[in-house]
């Protein structure tokens, strides 16, 4: 079953501030020496695509380099991802898939606000472990 929570206009911010941290993170700030591979592939929910108005990112932590962490996380657009420095190793990936429901409006102050459902199914929201040995541009994941 899938997790809610309320998002008021000031959480809008922190999750966009969120998702940029984690572009950031994708973009660089690793002067870290250990081995990347280039991973891509598919992300599904339950053998279904991810719907079109969700938000999406892939994070990949290598967390066993030498007292390091390793990280990278990338968007996924239109059920695909790209990654081409992904830590080599024993990694744990995890996802961020949310979307906005419906808009309400709070009897209380009048502002209106979104519920944020996460769409990643409980199962999977501690990650799951990868062997990264090299490239691989069909690492498909089916949540």
């Amino acid at each position: 079953m899938c997790g809610r929570a309320l998002i008021t206009p000031a959480r809008r911010g922190i999750r966009g501030m969120w998702a940029i941290a984690l572009l950031v993170t994708a973009v660089g700030c690793s002067g870290s020496s250990v081995p990347t591979a280039h991973l891509a592939g598919k992300v599904t929910l339950g053998g279904k695509p991810i719907p079109s108005d969700a938000e999406a990112f892939i994070m990949f932590v290598n967390s066993s380099a030498e007292g390091k962490e390793a990280k990278v996380s990338v968007p996924i657009a239109n059920g695909q991802y790209d990654s081409p420095d992904t830590p080599q190793g024993a990694i744990t990936v995890t996802f961020s898939i949310t979307r906005n429901g419906p808009t309400k409006t709070s009897a209380r102050t009048g502002e209106q606000y979104s519920d944020v459902i996460n769409l990643v199914p409980a199962k999977y929201s501690t990650g799951l472990p990868l062997q990264v040995t090299g490239d691989n541009t069909n690492q498909n994941f089916d949540l």
